[in-house]
């Protein structure tokens, strides 16, 4: 199995070619997920060339579009320009749960129904400051995004306990990112280790620790995705019935 990357309108597209087997199933949606990661428009996938051992190893689309909708919310989108491609899709109900186009420039314009999402992402001192600067950038964001929601304190803890984490264990400088779509604000950081990041409840010396414990406690879903790049990225999303302003969040110099 082949999979050849390109992008197209601030979309990724996948085109995957030949045969999708049980041992090439980890491959394709490990390689979505962390398409993901950059949070494009929307991932794009072609599947024309692609065939499959078993009509059920076709689930791997639902599965990935699924973890995608805890995050980053980016949308899952197939293109089955033949006919057999898309009789392929429909005969495992692949449909039912993500959107088949008959075109890349049809799924590219599919982006335009999704629910907005507004963005807002900084770099971030590898320094003892760089928690300070996070809470500082996340207060403004929040105060401009939901000037009435009560999630502020929620959403510091959150981002001091991943940018922490980033200084301590890392030697990379964190890239904080803050999202909100549809009624979810998320919280990402990333980093270049390839080490994950996991829940050890407070284990001296391991990646998380007590700051991922009180993650996991405050948000509705946590999680840590590797990137193509080789790094990682650790996120939480917090749940928010605020009303959002229409404006988008401008970074101003020095931040």
């Amino acid at each position: 199995m082949r999979l050849d990357l390109d992008e197209r309108a601030g979309c990724r597209v996948i085109g995957v070619s030949g045969e999708l087997g049980v041992r090439g199933y980890p491959k394709l949606r490990d390689t979505l997920l962390k398409c993901a990661v950059e949070q494009p428009s929307a991932v794009i996938v072609v599947v024309d060339e692609l065939s499959v051992v078993d009509k059920s190893l076709l689930s791997v689309f639902s599965q990935v579009h699924n973890r995608l909708s805890d995050w980053p919310g980016v949308p899952l989108f197939l293109v089955a320009r033949r006919e057999a491609a898309r009789r392929m899709l429909v005969d495992a109900v692949v449909p039912r749960f993500v959107p088949v186009f008959p075109s890349i420039g049809d799924a590219v314009r599919g982006v335009a129904t999704q629910p907005r999402r507004r963005h807002a992402k900084i770099t971030l001192p590898r320094s003892p400051e760089a928690s300070r600067h996070a809470r500082q950038f996340t207060t403004q964001v929040c105060h401009h995004w939901l000037p009435d929601s009560p999630i502020l304190t929620d959403a510091l803890l959150v981002v001091n306990a991943l940018v922490e984490n980033v200084v301590r264990h890392t030697d990379s400088e964190p890239v904080l990112r803050l999202e909100l779509r549809s009624r979810h604000f998320s919280i990402a950081v990333g980093d270049r280790s390839p080490v994950p990041a996991r829940l050890r409840e407070g284990a001296a010396g391991e990646i998380g620790g007590v700051g991922l414990l009180m993650v996991a406690q405050v948000t509705k879903a946590w999680g840590c995705t590797p990137a193509l790049s080789g790094g990682k990225v650790v996120w939480g999303v917090l749940a928010t019935g605020s009303r959002v302003r229409t404006a988008e969040f401008v970074v101003h110099p020095g931040h």
